[in-house]
C-alpha cells in the first residue's frame, strides 16, 4: 500500500514542498525564501509487463493515481501534515477466468507533527484507506491504521527515527510493522532516505537533473465483487518495487520523474471468514512509471 510509504515520507521531515527548513525548531523564513504553495497535486501514472496468476489478478497491469499532499503550520514548532489519495487499477487477467479486472482505491492521512526540543521531536497519525473492485462493496473495503514515531536529529544533516504502524487489511491478517526513519544528507550532492519500508538513494547531478534507486514493499488488496460459485471475497498482495530513475526539477512548481524496474508479487485469495484460499508467487515483472509533481 503505497499510502504507508507516504506517509511516513510525510511524517518523518517537513515536505520539500513547504518550503521551510527541517532543522527544529522551525525558524521564520527569510524574507526572500519562497512561499510555500497553496496547492499540491502528484499524479503518477505506471504501466507493468506482467503474467497471469490463480491467486490474484495478473498479466499487464495500468495503474493511475493522483495524490494530494498537505502542509498546515500551527506555530514554529508544530504542524498538521498529511495527504489525500485516490487510484486505479487495470489487470487484464484475473483468476476466475474472467476477461480481467478493475479496482479502485483512496485513502487519506492526518499527523500532528512537532518538536520537542532541539534534537527530539515526535509524531502521531490515523490514516484510513479502501480499496474495492469495480462492482464491489464501498463499505467493507475499509481499512484504519495508526503511526506513532520518536525523531532524533543528530546534526543539520542527519535524523534517524523508531516507532510502529497499526493496520488493518482485506484478509484479516493485521499489519503491525516498525516504523523506520532516516534522512542523511552525506553529501552536497548524494542523500539517503529511509521510511519504514522505503528506502531511497538520490545523486544530484546538478540544481534541475538527478538520478535515484528506489526500494519499496507495496501491500496492495481489494474487496471482490460477489461471483456465482466463487468462495473469494478479496485478494492480497505482498510486492515489492525495485527500481531507478531520473528526475527533472526546472523550477519550484513543476518537478517530473521517469523510472523503470521490476514489480515482484505474491498474491494471496481469501474468502469471508478470512482463511486464505489459495497463493502463488509470480516471477518479477518488468515496469516503467511516469509521475509528476505540480505546486501552485
Amino acid at each position: 500500500m503505497r499510502l504507508l510509504a507516504s506517509a511516513l515520507s510525510l511524517l518523518f521531515a517537513v515536505p520539500a514542498f513547504a518550503g521551510l527548513s527541517v532543522a527544529p525548531p522551525l525558524p521564520p523564513l527569510p524574507p526572500t525564501a519562497p512561499a510555500a504553495p497553496r496547492l499540491v497535486l502528484d499524479f503518477e501514472n505506471s504501466y507493468e509487463f506482467g503474467e497471469d496468476s490463480p491467486a490474484g489478478p495478473g498479466g499487464s497491469i495500468y495503474r493511475s493515481r493522483v495524490s494530494l499532499p498537505f502542509f498546515v503550520p500551527l506555530n514554529r514548532s508544530w504542524r498538521f501534515l498529511g495527504a489525500l489519495r485516490g487510484g486505479w487499477s487495470d489487470y487484464e487477467s484475473d483468476p476466475f477466468g474472467g476477461s480481467g479486472m478493475e479496482t479502485w482505491n483512496t485513502g487519506g492521512l492526518v499527523s500532528l507533527d512537532g518538536d520537542f526540543s532541539e534534537t527530539w521531536s515526535g509524531t502521531f497519525g490515523l490514516l484510513g484507506s479502501a480499496s474495492w473492485e469495480d462492482g464491489a462493496s464501498f463499505s467493507d473495503s475499509w481499512n484504519v491504521g495508526a503511526l506513532a514515531l520518536a525523531n532524533y536529529r543528530f546534526s543539520p544533516g542527519l535524523k534517524v527515527g523508531l516507532g510502529a504502524f497499526y493496520l488493518t487489511r482485506q484478509g484479516g491478517d493485521d499489519l503491525l510493522v516498525p516504523a523506520l526513519g532516516l534522512d542523511w544528507q552525506i553529501s552536497e550532492r548524494f542523500s539517503l532516505k529511509l521510511y519504514g519500508i522505503d528506502a531511497k538513494a538520490t545523486w544530484a547531478l546538478n540544481e534541475v537533473w538527478s538520478v535515484y534507486l528506489h526500494g519499496e514493499f507495496d501491500p496492495r488488496g481489494a474487496q471482490l465483487r460477489e461471483r456465482k460459485g466463487v468462495a473469494a471475497e478479496s485478494f492480497r498482495d505482498q510486492g515489492f518495487l525495485a527500481t531507478g530513475g531520473l528526475q527533472w526539477t526546472p523550477c519550484q512548481a513543476f518537478r517530473l520523474s521517469v523510472e523503470g524496474g521490476a514489480a515482484f508479487h505474491k498474491y494471496s485469495l481469501f474468502d469471508g471468514a478470512e482463511v486464505e484460499l489459495s497463493q502463488d508467487r509470480l516471477a518479477p515483472a518488468p515496469f516503467v512509471s511516469l509521475a509528476a509533481r505540480f505546486s501552485f
